[in-house]
């Protein structure tokens, strides 16, 4: 977006002032946050704003069906903090794919980064992945190496290390973490995310298959670590078979 701002005129020669503001969009799925959400994402996207400085950002927040901590005052908080958030109130759960999906195409600036409410590996990640797609990058995936497993609850760390072999193995991804809740892309990859069907968590490794598989993207790959106190969940094991469904049919799809 160009600014331009007249200076005072000197021997009737008018100076134009050109500045150009970067624009991003952050794209972060919720549901069923723990209590203190809204300051923890708020504190977070000052600490961003700070380290871009010349970037305009915008917060677009999906909740994906919340049935605790996600009020109305909730809300009206986040917007009262963050005046020019995008907040996007999905009434039913449809899956973080679902939910990620939805924020992605509400935006419109050239560059956006999707990561989780609680920014789990932290705004330097986030300015990280943002710098490799201002560098050329139309897609940027968070890579979590083995510091992450070692941090799993012991049946998460079952189910991710069963995940990476299938990501490396049978869907034959260059990376065999593909889960990371870490994105970047430009308005390339933009339009590759948006042609993704998996509503679940899985939606990840549909979309890094999808833009590994389009030669004429450039992707690139960052190492993250988690920030301290990072809080897991436990799968369900419905979720576990819904997921093996998506599995197959990004596995069966060409």
């Amino acid at each position: 977006m160009f600014e331009p701002t007249t200076l005072p005129v000197m021997n009737n020669l008018a100076i134009a002032d050109i500045r150009v503001t970067k624009k991003l969009d952050l794209v972060v799925p919720c549901c069923n946050p723990p209590e203190d959400w809204v300051m923890q994402i708020v504190t977070d996207y000052r600490q961003l704003r700070e380290l871009i400085p010349d970037t305009e950002i915008r917060l677009i927040l999906v909740n994906d069906g919340s049935e605790r901590n996600v009020t109305p005052l909730h809300l009206q908080q986040l917007q009262a903090c963050i005046p020019a958030v995008r907040i996007i109130d999905h009434p039913v759960n449809r899956g973080k794919g679902y939910a990620v999906r939805l924020g992605v195409a509400v935006a419109d600036a050239p560059y956006l980064v999707c990561t989780d409410f609680d920014f789990p590996f932290g705004v330097e990640a986030v300015k990280l992945a943002y710098e490799q797609l201002l560098c050329g990058s139309d897609v940027v995936a968070g890579i979590r190496g083995d510091q992450y497993v070692k941090l799993l609850p012991p049946a998460r760390k079952i189910i991710t290390r069963i995940s990476r072999l299938m990501n490396r193995y049978l869907l034959q991804l260059p990376v065999d973490d593909a889960q990371a809740g870490l994105k970047a892309f430009n308005s390339r990859g933009r339009c590759e995310f948006l042609s993704t069907h998996v509503n679940g968590f899985l939606y990840d490794s549909e979309f890094v298959r999808r833009a590994c598989r389009n030669k004429t993207l450039n992707v690139r790959t960052i190492p993250i670590v988690c920030r301290p106190g990072i809080r897991f969940s436990e799968f369900r094991s419905a979720t576990l078979v819904r997921e093996f469904f998506n599995f197959m049919g990004i596995l069966i799809k060409r």
